[in-house]
This record gives C-alpha cells, sequence and structure tokens, in this order.
C-alpha cells in the first residue's frame, strides 16, 4: 500500500514529470529523473492518448505514461491505489482542477500502452539497479533480466486490476 512518504515523494515529481526539461548530461539522480527522462526520449507514435480533452496536464499521454511508470516501479499496481495517490494529493488536485485519471482509464492507458510503458519501466528499473551497484548491494546490471521484471510488474498491474475490477460470483440458489 502507498505510504505517506511515497505520496510525499510523488507529489513533488508528478507535475514534473513532463513539465521541467532538465538537462541529460549528468544522468538522473532520481527516480522521477529517470523516469522523466524516459519518458522525454520515447518516441511519442508510440503513444495512444486515451483522453478525449487532454487539456489538462494529467490526461496528457506522456504525464500518464510518467505516473504509472513511477507506480510501477515503486510497486503500485492497482489502478485504483494510483488514482487515489492522485486524488488525495491536494496539491495536484489544485494544479489540475481535480481533473484526473480515474482507474478505468488508467486501465485503458496502461492496455493501450502496453509497450511503451514497458520499455520506460525497464529505463526506470535500471536505474534503481545501478544504484544498488554503486551501493554495493549487487555486482551488475542484467538488463535483459530487467525487461523481464518490467514485464512482470505489468502482468501484475493487470492481474491486480482484474480482481478488483470483476464483478463478485453469484451464489449458487439451493
Amino acid at each position: 500500500m502507498p505510504t505517506l512518504e511515497l505520496k510525499t515523494r510523488f507529489h513533488t515529481s508528478a507535475v514534473h514529470l513532463v513539465a521541467s526539461d532538465r538537462g541529460a548530461s549528468a544522468g538522473p539522480q532520481s527516480l522521477t529523473q529517470a523516469v522523466q527522462a524516459a519518458v522525454v526520449n520515447l518516441d511519442t507514435s508510440m503513444l495512444r492518448p486515451v483522453a478525449r480533452n487532454i487539456s489538462s496536464l494529467a490526461f496528457q499521454p506522456r504525464f500518464v505514461l510518467g505516473l504509472l511508470t513511477y507506480c510501477y516501479a515503486r510497486q503500485i499496481y492497482g489502478s485504483a491505489d494510483i488514482a487515489g495517490l492522485l486524488a488525495r494529493d491536494t496539491a495536484f488536485c489544485k494544479t489540475c482542477q481535480s481533473e484526473f485519471p480515474d482507474p478505468r482509464l488508467i486501465r485503458q492507458f496502461r492496455n493501450d500502452n502496453c509497450q511503451a510503458i514497458r520499455t520506460c519501466l525497464t529505463a526506470a528499473l535500471c536505474f534503481l539497479a545501478r544504484q544498488k551497484v554503486d551501493g554495493g548491494i549487487v555486482t551488475r546490471v542484467n538488463e535483459a533480466a530487467l525487461a523481464e521484471e518490467a514485464s512482470r510488474r505489468l502482468t501484475m498491474a493487470m492481474w491486480i486490476d482484474s480482481t478488483e475490477t470483476e464483478p463478485s460470483p453469484e451464489p449458487l440458489s439451493a
């Protein structure tokens, strides 16, 4: 489950995932910057918007891509949990005038943009793995294994959503 600490870190970076224009020469210093770099460097032809009105930052495809990439990298998979993070963040709600993706739109975006999410999530996981190498926790980064982990996390998000959105079976009549 998301924590207040995660929510605060998310808030600090959520609006800046696509809006900020930092130099890439130094390389990302945080997960937020790594996600931002992956999203900015992604070919826009890979993205399919799902909202008709994308005038709000919260509905722009690159923002939703960054949001999902960040959440999946932090192991927050449920679309309802992600929408809840947005809804509870008062500064974000104020910035986006309380208009942000609901769980259905998040699921639809994920389903329509799996490859783009997988690409950005792999980059984010590579960043996290390099931090572990720098910290002496692991000795090397296996990018193929990280790509598989990105796919596993997408599958986990789909599974969690399927368990939350499917109606409970009707009890059998005697």
